[in-house]
């Protein structure tokens, strides 16, 4: 009868580090249109420009987005700006131009909101331009 007292042990051990594993993991959330005012502000983190950026990849960032949807991403000299949108549950972000060096054609990106246990808000982001890919992983104090 020991044999059995054992496998519930350690079966026990194994939900709970199951059940600890999942409650340190981000927590997606899905963003409806009128979230975009509560996503305003200024984001920080890594953003790894299209290929052939300068040597420039998985650099510290920034990310501005206004309550209206303008958005300004800085990445050294690098700058672009954009409108946002929020669609299909996801942050749409679409350049309008471009500073800094780095000749890229219009692009858009697409950025999911996740919740750090912590509380920081954190958007992941990726998109392609003719350049080549691009994404960035910024985030924010709720």
């Amino acid at each position: 009868m020991l044999r059995p007292r054992r496998g519930m042990g350690l079966l026990i051990m194994m939900l709970t580090a199951a059940v600890i594993g999942c409650a340190s993991t981000d927590t997606s959330r899905g963003l409806a249109p009128g979230d975009l005012a509560a996503l305003a502000g200024t984001w920080n983190g890594t953003i790894t420009p299209p290929s052939g950026g300068g040597g420039i990849a998985n650099t510290e960032g920034t990310l501005t987005l206004s309550p209206n949807g303008d958005y300004v991403a800085r990445l050294g000299a690098f700058v672009t700006q954009g409108q946002a949108e929020i669609k299909d549950g996801a942050l749409m972000l679409t350049s309008t131009s471009t500073s800094g060096g780095l000749t890229t054609s219009q692009r858009t990106s697409t950025a999911t909101l996740s919740e750090r246990p912590d509380g920081m808000l954190v958007l992941s982001g990726f998109g392609h331009s003719d350049s080549g890919p691009f994404n960035f992983e910024v985030t924010r104090k709720k």
